[in-house]
């Protein structure tokens, strides 16, 4: 017969994770020619080399300026892994990662915040000691207010039945979408973007007993299954998850795009 999943069971799918953020240099060739990492004196020792290696692997559709293919310097954003393989090390590799810089695109071309206000914490999470992430998509209509929510994603950051996970993830997400219905959001208002009937958003909804999340630091990861949502059938870039977008970020789904991955992520 079927086994319900418990706590050791569980236990084997635990894996450490990082997110972290930095720049890298794309050569009009789309190979990579310089990595510089965010606060890379507060990355585990050999976390900093190690990504500066795999990123030296990584090509791109080169950026066109004009007709022409460009030298650019890119926003990154990626979600490292460490798996224990049985001797006492860690097999560390890159799950996923975004390029871009959403935040540099003017204002008036694309969707900001006007007033978020955060979700209570479900009492049950509480006690239990649970912490999460809820990655939010968000239909927003032409007058900047939620016309449609659904829960894409929730991680864990700590280890219970299969059970009791899956009543956290569904009270982390309930508590998420009920604070978005009550969001507003500033449309843009120029540029091709302000066309649209509706526009689609990725919010990450945080739960967790600090204020902030430290920097560089491995924390437990139990990724929840990602839901497909009819309303945002955008097709993912290359190497992208919504978990590699960081905590209180915004982004708008559709319009213009960071450079294009060409080859895996972990360089193989």
């Amino acid at each position: 017969g079927a086994w319900a999943q418990g706590p050791g069971a569980v236990r084997k799918q635990v894996e450490g994770s990082m997110l972290f953020t930095g720049m890298i240099t794309i050569r009009t060739d789309g190979s990579v020619a310089t990595t510089e990492l965010d606060k890379s004196d507060r990355l585990p020792e050999g976390i900093a080399s190690f990504v500066t290696q795999v990123a030296t692997s990584w090509r791109f559709e080169p950026v066109l300026i004009d007709g022409t293919a460009r030298e650019v310097r890119t926003r990154m954003s990626a979600r490292l892994l460490a798996k224990p393989t049985g001797d006492g090390k860690m097999q560390v590799s890159v799950r996923s990662a975004d390029f871009g810089d959403y935040e540099a695109t003017p204002v008036e071309e694309r969707i900001s915040r006007r007033s978020l206000k955060p979700p209570g914490y479900p009492t049950t999470a509480v006690r239990a000691g649970a912490q999460g992430t809820v990655y939010l998509l968000l239909k927003i209509g032409r007058e900047g207010v939620v016309e449609d929510v659904a829960a894409e994603q929730v991680n864990l950051r700590m280890v219970a039945s299969e059970a009791q996970m899956r009543q956290f993830r569904e009270r982390f997400a309930r508590a998420a979408i009920a604070a978005a219905g009550s969001w507003t959001f500033n449309p843009p208002t120029r540029g091709e973007a302000a066309e649209q009937p509706y526009w689609v958003i990725r919010v990450p909804v945080d739960f967790s007993f600090r204020e902030t999340r430290p920097y560089g630091q491995w924390e437990g990861y139990v990724p929840g299954p990602r839901e497909r949502v009819s309303w945002a059938q955008q097709e993912d870039r290359p190497g992208f998850s919504p978990d590699v977008l960081a905590d209180g970020g915004l982004r708008m789904e559709g319009g213009k795009q960071g450079p294009r991955l060409l080859t895996p992520l972990d360089g193989v």
